[in-house]
């Protein structure tokens, strides 16, 4: 018995971890890392950049800046459109023999249908597992965090998603962690037919050059991401798995994200209820993030006879 092994409703994955969208942009920045097949074998799935209907240049340099304790990015989508994605990606991603999740933004309602609907009407599309709703983008002026902050907009963009979705097409939802609270955009997306949920998406942030006396991001502002943010992530997914029965028991399962540099954390994660974690900013730091959290985890198990399955929510009293 593999004690790693989670399942995102239809989906069974060696293991439950999963990249952060956007941590890498192309398949060939994977292709060049030392030790590639040794990332892959340690992943459950992989989720893409943020794909887009249409090309985004991305917003206007400086687009990184580092923090005592995280990253402020403002990269602004930046992305060749979905027709691109289709004829050069998805063929090399089909390669990593993962399950594939294309994350997929967009600035209308109109336009998520229409992009869900590119994706699903192609043969290729054969090869895309599920679709991650990034709602929850917080540098990019049309959409993005606007959405994840309006429950209402939340239920209009994921029925539009799944009226165009392949009936066998996972779909996540991706929350903004910049709302009052996260318990309502996340009903509102479960109601509106979601499989499942991810969070935290990067939280608002900027920073200044005291140099240069001028905002450090081309943007001004930015998601700030990294070990920072780990409480509040931790926080908004316990939030869930405890307000939402849907999540508790397992139908609509939550994917957490936010901070994740060490298997302690991605355990502290799913005993806040976390079916699975997404790694993210971690990964810029060491690419093999995924191999030491994959091993951490499974020493645990084998020295306390148990299994992540069983300790999904344990940190509210749940057993098994």
């Amino acid at each position: 018995m593999n004690p790693l092994e989670t399942r995102l409703k239809t989906l069974t994955l060696n293991s439950p971890l999963l990249t952060a969208s956007g941590t890498s942009g192309t398949t060939d920045e994977m292709a060049c890392l030392h030790g590639a097949r040794g990332i892959l074998r340690a992943l459950g799935a992989f989720v893409t950049k943020g794909v887009t209907l249409r090309p985004r240049p991305g917003n206007p340099e400086v687009r990184v800046v580092e923090t005592r304790a995280g990253l402020l990015n403002s990269i602004g989508l930046q992305n060749s459109g979905v027709k691109a994605f289709v004829r050069n990606e998805l063929p090399k991603l089909h390669a990593y023999r993962l399950p594939v999740i294309v994350n997929i933004s967009a600035g209308s309602v109109e336009e998520f249908a229409e992009l869900t609907g590119h994706l699903t009407r192609l043969d290729q599309a054969k090869r895309i597992a599920g679709l991650e709703i990034n709602v929850s983008c917080p540098n990019i002026a049309a959409g993005g965090a606007a959405f994840g902050a309006d429950p209402a907009m939340v239920g209009k963009v994921v029925r539009a998603v799944r009226k165009r979705a392949r009936r066998d097409m996972l779909t996540i939802t991706k929350l903004s962690p910049n709302v009052t609270r996260i318990v309502e955009p996340a009903a509102a997306a479960i109601e509106a037919g979601t499989d499942a949920l991810s969070m935290i998406n990067t939280l608002r942030g900027t920073a200044i050059d005291i140099g240069t006396r001028r905002f450090s991001l081309g943007n001004r502002t930015g998601g700030l991401s990294g070990p920072a943010i780990k409480p509040v992530g931790l926080y908004m997914v316990g939030e869930c798995f405890r307000a939402l029965p849907e999540c508790r028991d397992g139908r609509v399962p939550i994917v957490g994200i936010g901070g994740i540099a060490a298997w302690e954390d991605a355990l502290e994660y799913i005993m806040a209820g976390a079916t699975a974690v997404g790694v993210g900013t971690a990964w810029f730091v060491d690419p093999h993030v995924f191999v030491r959290i994959r091993d951490g985890l499974k020493r645990y198990c084998r020295e306390h006879k148990t299994a992540l399955a069983e300790l999904r929510g344990c940190a509210h009293g749940r057993q098994g």
